[in-house]
């Protein structure tokens, strides 16, 4: 049941990422996540299998780490594109200001 459950958020988070424009590196990591999501879900012995070779313990911690270290390049993603956005705004309001103070 739980495992239909997560398979279930699974495409529903592959297709919505398919539904938004990402770069080639992007769209390659999702599609790689999406890909060890589903056989984690699929196979659950092997995370297990993965982090007795990483020395981690347990195939859920394994999992935590990942979702961490994802989660912090999520993050690092929407900043650097907010600020990249942010030094538009400033440079159209900056070019306005400029026609405006000339205009008068």
């Amino acid at each position: 049941m739980i495992g239909s459950i997560l398979l279930f958020a699974i495409i529903v988070f592959g297709m919505y990422v398919a539904s938004h424009r990402l770069s080639g590196v992007q769209l390659l990591a999702a599609i790689v996540l999406l890909a060890a999501g589903i056989t984690l879900v699929v196979w659950p012995n092997a995370a297990t299998y993965i982090a007795i070779r990483l020395n981690v313990g347990r195939g859920a911690d394994l999992v935590t780490y990942f979702a961490i270290v994802g989660g912090l390049f999520v993050t690092a993603n929407f900043y650097f594109r907010f600020k990249r956005q942010e030094q538009q705004l400033v440079a159209v309001v900056r070019e306005l200001a400029i026609r405006n103070a000339r205009t008068r």
